[in-house]
């Protein structure tokens, strides 16, 4: 299975925008890959909602949503699968989710993060997490999936294990400076996947909102396997790592 990482440019709240950079990965993967995979919350951005149910009923996207569908044509345009996180609404919940499409655009896949990370202090009880992991077929593998920090909890490295995938892919939204990232993050989060009984692929977004703003995502993606880091591309630009496993 090769699987492009993709590490590029989300604006939070413009799914328009977003939309269109994912399209145009999957148009430059194509006959590359066999999955594009991109961060967390990638869809509307990380910050793309405020905890507000009333504003952010109108940003969140269930998954009839017709943005989905959107989605799924470009799938089918490129005969390619994708992975990506949106802000998820279902029956009056919002969740950070995780969604695959395959190479025809149907939904294979929904993965609703189970860590509370994602959520502002102050989030009401509308704003929930997942029942718990699960493993899904694609190609001849099986797969698992964690949300950024899902991964940061022993009880769920444990739980992960227990499902014995052949491949975790672990979309995140991370705001460490490049030179934190690239001179020492990465080891830490090389030696934490390094507990999960197989290969993880990490990916994180980049924030274009404001340049200036030291507390955004810069971006980085890797390849982690028994604790080390057996591919990288970096943080600091945008960019995309085709990794086979």
């Amino acid at each position: 299975m090769k699987c492009a990482l993709a590490a590029v440019g989300f604006l939070n709240g413009n799914i328009e925008y977003n939309k269109k950079v994912l399209a145009d990965t999957l148009e430059k993967c194509a006959g590359k890959a066999d999955v594009v995979l991109f961060g967390e919350s990638f869809l509307q951005g990380f910050s793309g909602i405020r905890f507000e149910p009333e504003y952010d009923r109108a940003m969140a996207l269930s998954r009839t949503d017709p943005v989905i569908g959107e989605i799924g044509a470009m799938a089918k345009e490129f005969s390619l699968a994708v992975s990506f996180g949106f802000i998820e609404k279902d029956c009056g919940s919002f969740f950070s989710s995780q969604m695959t499409l395959d190479p025809g655009g149907r939904i294979i896949d929904l993965y609703r993060r189970v860590s509370p990370g994602w959520k502002e202090p102050f989030a009401g009880k509308e704003y929930r997490e997942g029942s718990g992991f699960h493993t899904f077929p694609f190609l001849d593998k099986k797969i698992a999936v964690g949300l950024c920090g899902d991964l940061w909890y022993e009880e769920n490295i444990a739980l992960l294990n227990e499902l014995d995938p052949d491949v975790v892919w672990w979309p995140v939204y991370t705001n460490y400076t490049d030179s934190e990232w690239n001179e020492k993050a990465k080891r830490e989060y090389a030696e934490q996947a390094g507990k999960i009984h197989a290969p993880v692929l990490y990916v994180n977004s980049v924030c274009l909102d404001s340049s200036g703003d030291s507390e955004i995502a810069k971006g980085g993606a890797a390849l982690f396997e028994k604790g080390s880091i057996k591919e990288e591309l970096p943080a600091g630009k945008e960019g995309t790592l085709i990794v086979e496993c």
